[in-house]
């Protein structure tokens, strides 16, 4: 059991760090159209119209490929104030519950965001002309992710409480651990 758990965190780390560094590569690409806009507006002075088009999409894509990345960490919201009143055992159990839910949910918004995304073939950007499918495809790509990483913590959450479950019952049966 430890070696496919040991596999699950491996890749789920690695993708994660994968996202991670997309998303600084987008933080960065932001940050210098940002000071570019900045830079042509008071000393360029080139009248630069595709700054603010460019800084909305890519600021876009980098908010969104952050939320697979807080799933992985379990940065999403939860009530855990409410559940670590109730007993260890209950609370594992709304773990996975959870975990099951958070996946689902994750799921269908990006089968959701798939449709979303075809529409906006036939949408024009207002600068570029470039199909809107390619900013709309940020939905289905990141909450794809987002499922794939809650996927992953929640089988994670599994293998912990079949470890804790057997735990459990060699300490009943007086077994030494």
């Amino acid at each position: 059991m430890a070696i496919a758990t040991n596999i699950i965190t491996k890749t789920k780390h690695r993708l994660n760090k994968a996202n991670q560094l997309c998303v600084a590569v987008l933080t960065t690409l932001l940050i210098l159209d940002v000071w570019l806009g900045v830079l042509d507006r008071y000393i360029l002075k080139l009248q630069l119209v595709w700054v603010e088009e460019i800084a909305r999409y890519i600021m876009i894509w980098a908010i969104l490929m952050a939320v697979p990345c807080c799933t992985a960490g379990r940065e999403h919201m939860g009530l855990e104030f409410v559940t670590k009143r109730l007993p260890i055992k209950i609370q594992y159990v709304l773990k996975i519950l959870i975990g099951a839910l958070t996946t689902v949910f994750f799921a269908y918004v990006a089968y959701l965001g798939y449709a979303f995304a075809e529409k906006g073939v036939n949408q024009l950007s207002t600068v570029f002309a470039m199909p809107m499918s390619y900013a709309y495809a940020a939905i289905p790509v990141t909450f794809s992710l987002s499922a794939l990483q809650a996927f992953l913590v929640w089988l994670e959450d599994i293998y912990l409480l079949k470890l804790r479950m057997a735990e459990d019952t060699s300490v009943t049966q007086g077994e030494p651990l």
